[in-house]
């Protein structure tokens, strides 16, 4: 599906950049996702090892920031893209 993470993590891998964006634009973009990626995994993990925990309350507001931070650097990235080289 076009726009998912991991679909913006293969984008994020090719060598040569996209012929709308400069090269500093693209490698913003590279950096934005691969710290969706990063993200994701850390969500993923912490859904699977830690949700079910007794502890879980305490760690709580820490899902919650980086939720809100996968959600902020989503929104980069979309921004970045839809713009190309204004």
């Amino acid at each position: 599906m076009l726009g998912t993470v991991p679909h913006l993590f293969y984008i994020a891998c090719c060598k040569e950049p996209m012929n709308d964006f400069s090269n500093e634009k693209w490698q913003q973009i590279k950096i934005l996702a691969l710290r969706l990626q990063a993200l994701k995994n850390i969500l993923k993990v912490f859904d699977e090892q830690i949700t079910n925990q007794s502890f879980a309350n305490e760690l709580n507001p820490i899902k919650e920031h980086l939720d809100a931070d996968f959600d902020k650097t989503l929104n980069s990235l979309i921004e970045l893209t839809k713009n190309g080289d204004d």
